[in-house]
């Protein structure tokens, strides 16, 4: 059994961007709170993948070099909360996979979320002559986008055909050639938001975990991607495609942890979300006390509402130090 939540990352893609690998780099700069162990950016340009992952925090992994050598208008980026097998840079993402039948075909994938069982996934790829031993979740997935791609599918048609093959979460990005896609599980467990930015000579399409990373590139939030839905971008527009029934239970912990406190979820501000919580909390248990004291970060809108409910004065008896990361998602203690 495991003793800690593993399924929280942080997902990114662009469309139609100059400068799309730095749009992807300061996308996941601001998606930093959702995973610090690694990070990874992928690019097409006309269909030739660039790759360039690292492990540690993005300000560490990224220079003007790395994101110079990610040619393209078409990118996705991953920063990695170790999901399963680990944490090692080996299954850093995006995957990228190389399609053998047709080696000048590629695809990238990235994955936020966590399948906790794969044995149809593994009896798939075992089936075909693929060995799965050392493959995480999200690696599975792409290989089986990959084998049937082998089959002559492009990327659309072989999510849509692998997809009954996922279970669990999964809000998702995929690149090949200059299509990007984003993908949602049935249950829609983990946030995925598109945003659209006008553009001297058209328009950038923006995927992400969350709406604070659409602000920082620009973009208008134009909706979120719907439980079970596949969104295609390419050069003959944006398609929805529902995949399979939406059974929508979103992961509350997103809302009273773990998502930025400047982001919208399911069209409610978490800021506001967090404050209501703690006015409500103040009503249903109610009690005295000199102060109410947030515990940084995260706690911080909650206690302002317990105060303002309660008429309990607010203080700031804690200081974090602004210099440490989100130590929740640290590997070990």
């Amino acid at each position: 059994m495991k003793d800690r939540l593993e399924e929280k990352c942080a997902v990114f893609g662009i469309w139609g961007s100059s400068d799309a690998a730095r749009k992807t780099y300061f996308g996941l700069f601001s998606l930093q709170h959702r995973g610090q162990e690694q990070s990874g950016i992928v690019t097409s340009d006309n269909g030739e993948m660039h790759s360039f992952k690292g492990t540690g925090l993005v300000s560490q992994i990224y220079n003007e070099d790395a994101i110079h050598s990610l040619k393209g208008k078409v990118a996705i980026g991953h920063n990695r909360y170790a999901t399963s097998r680990g944490g090692g840079e080996e299954h850093a993402q995006p995957v990228v996979c190389t399609v053998v039948s047709k080696p000048e075909i590629q695809v990238a994938f990235a994955h936020n979320g966590n399948l906790p069982s794969v044995k149809n996934l593994e009896e798939f790829l075992n089936g075909r002559g693929m060995k799965t031993e050392n493959l995480s979740d999200s690696e599975l997935m792409a290989y089986s986008i990959d084998m049937y791609m082998k089959d002559g599918m492009d990327v659309a048609d072989a999510v849509k055909s692998a997809y009954p093959l996922w279970t669990g979460a999964f809000s998702c990005v995929a690149l090949s050639g200059n299509t990007l896609m984003a993908f949602r599980d049935p249950c829609g467990i983990r946030p995925l938001v598109m945003g659209k930015k006008k553009t001297a000579t058209g328009e950038e399409i923006v995927f992400a975990s969350e709406t604070c990373a659409l602000v920082v590139v620009g973009a208008e939030f134009e909706r979120e991607i719907l439980p079970g839905e596949m969104v295609v971008v390419n050069k003959n527009g944006i398609t929805s495609h529902i995949l399979a029934q939406a059974t929508p239970k979103f992961d509350i912990f997103e809302f009273v942890y773990f998502a930025r406190h400047d982001s919208d979820l399911m069209g409610k501000s978490v800021y506001e979300v967090r404050k209501n919580f703690g006015k409500i909390l103040a009503r249903e248990h109610k009690i005295e006390a000199d102060i109410v004291v947030p515990v940084p970060e995260t706690a911080m809108p909650a206690a302002l509402g317990y105060a303002q409910a309660s008429g309990i004065p607010f203080e700031m008896a804690l200081s974090k130090n602004r210099y440490i990361n989100r130590t929740f998602i640290e590997p070990t203690q």
